[in-house]
C-alpha cells in the first residue's frame, strides 16, 4: 500500500472520529435513526448467523489468514467516513493497525473486525466457496446480504440527509 493510501485511509478514519465525537449523541437520540441502526444491525446479526451456519466465516477466516484472500491490503480505502461512523454507532471500533501483513487493514484473526461492511465484502463468493456451498445455501446467503445492504444504504441515506439538512 502506498504512503498516499494510507493517509488517505488515516484522513477516512479520523473524519468518522470526528463526525462521532461531534455527532454521535445527536445521531442516537433521534428515534427514527435509532430504528435504522437496530434494524441494521440485526440484518448484520442475520447475515452473520446465516455465514456461520454455513461455514462461511471458517472457510473464508482460513483462507484470510493462511493463503491470501479477497480481504486484500487496499480494500481499506475504500471505506469512506459514512460508513466507519455507522461502525462507530454501532459501538464498533476503527482498527488502526493491520494484524495480518499484506491484508486489509480492517481483518483481524476472527475475520473482519468492522460491524457494518463495504458491499463487496459481503457480496464476493469465490468460485470455489460458490461450488463447496452449493446452490441452494448461496441463494440463502445472497438473500441475507441483499437485506443487510438494504438496512445499510437506508441508513446512510438517512444520515446524509441528516447531514444535509443540520443547521
Amino acid at each position: 500500500m502506498t504512503k498516499q493510501d494510507e493517509n488517505v485511509v488515516d484522513r477516512q478514519v479520523q473524519e468518522a472520529l470526528r463526525l462521532h465525537r461531534v455527532n454521535g449523541g445527536s445521531l442516537l437520540a433521534i428515534p427514527e435513526m435509532r430504528r435504522l441502526l437496530d434494524r441494521y444491525d440485526a440484518a448484520i446479526e442475520n447475515t452473520q448467523a446465516t455465514m456461520r451456519h454455513a461455514g462461511v466465516a471458517d472457510i473464508c477466516g482460513l483462507c484470510a489468514v493462511k493463503t491470501g484472500s479477497c480481504c486484500f491490503q487496499e480494500v481499506e480505502t475504500w471505506y469512506d467516513p459514512m460508513l466507519l461512523l455507522i461502525n462507530l454507532l454501532l459501538r464498533s471500533d476503527l482498527p488502526r493497525s493491520r494484524q495480518i501483513p499484506g491484508q486489509c487493514l480492517f481483518l483481524g484473526r476472527e475475520g473482519c473486525r468492522l460491524r457494518a461492511r463495504y458491499s463487496f465484502c459481503l457480496n464476493y463468493f469465490c468460485p470455489a466457496l460458490k461450488i463447496r456451498l452449493g446452490s441452494a445455501v448461496m441463494n440463502l446467503m445472497l438473500a441475507a446480504v441483499g437485506q443487510e445492504l438494504a438496512a445499510g444504504w437506508e441508513l446512510e441515506q438517512a444520515l446524509y440527509r441528516w447531514f444535509k439538512e443540520k443547521p
